[in-house]
């Protein structure tokens, strides 16, 4: 049936190289537009390593096609078949490293956001929660939610000197988690102006001009607070009325 539909090696490359382009997009949709949205992949450094993955892949499987191709070889089903295996095996090995450290949450605490991966809430921590919408991960991208500090004394401080012992902090601990609409006071009142960004990009003034523009017309009506990534750190930008989430911005939050 190969002989029918491919005459030579150049034909089969370009053939295997139109579907691993058609993977790899798809590929690139899932991971970029829904695990890791917007700023959120260069802030946990994912960026890099999967692209590098995915490149080697695409171009990996079409040359090995290129190089093994032959229509007077017996063999040559088996060998398409290896390829084809290895190439496969070695995407979903991709997408399963990149999808175990996920940011499911971006968890607000105190007076920042933080993220929360994917392999920092064992099964065993999502149990713990109170709300059931939080005993299991999110699939299709990370929620915005906040945590809370017990109001139970004994027990608040019975946390904070488990987190000075090196234990989980709070964003990391799912007993704590409240919907983000519950803490919209929290987080207006935490909120610094947009203007202090300024101070902590000196290096980054082309960026910090252009968000300071978008809201010229109401510079009173926003704010900001930081967001920790693992890579870097981003700003996130916040109605003051509402604590509606505006955008997230690749600004310095703080100083060094």
């Amino acid at each position: 049936m190969i002989s029918h539909r491919i005459n030579n090696r150049f034909q089969a490359f370009l053939l295997h190289l139109l579907c691993s382009v058609i993977i790899a997009v798809l590929a690139l949709i899932l991971v970029f537009l829904v695990w890791y949205p917007g700023l959120l992949a260069p802030a946990t450094g994912v960026d890099e390593i999967f692209l590098m993955i995915l490149g080697v892949d695409v171009c990996l499987g079409p040359l090995l096609t290129l190089v093994v191709f032959n229509l007077q070889k017996k063999e040559l089903k088996r060998d398409l078949f290896i390829i084809f295996a290895i190439q496969i095996a070695a995407l979903i090995y991709g997408l399963y490293t990149v999808s175990i450290v996920r940011p499911v949450y971006v968890v607000f605490e105190i007076d920042r956001f933080q993220l929360v991966y994917a392999n920092d809430l064992s099964e065993e921590k999502l149990q713990e929660a109170l709300i059931p919408e939080y005993k299991t991960l999110p699939l299709f991208g990370p929620k915005w939610i906040s945590a809370k500090f017990p109001e139970n004394i004994d027990e608040r401080n019975e946390f904070l000197f488990s987190v000075i012992d090196g234990g989980d902090d709070l964003g990391k601990t799912p007993k704590y988690y409240i919907a983000y609409s519950k803490s919209h006071d929290d987080i207006i009142a935490h909120l610094s102006p947009l203007e202090s960004l300024e101070d902590f990009n000196s290096s980054n003034m082309e960026e910090f001009l252009k968000v300071k523009n978008r809201y010229l017309s109401k510079p009173n009506e926003v704010g900001f607070l930081p967001l920790k990534g693992y890579v870097m750190d981003l700003t996130v930008v916040i109605d003051k009325s509402s604590a509606e989430i505006l955008e997230i911005v690749n600004l310095r939050p703080w100083g060094e």
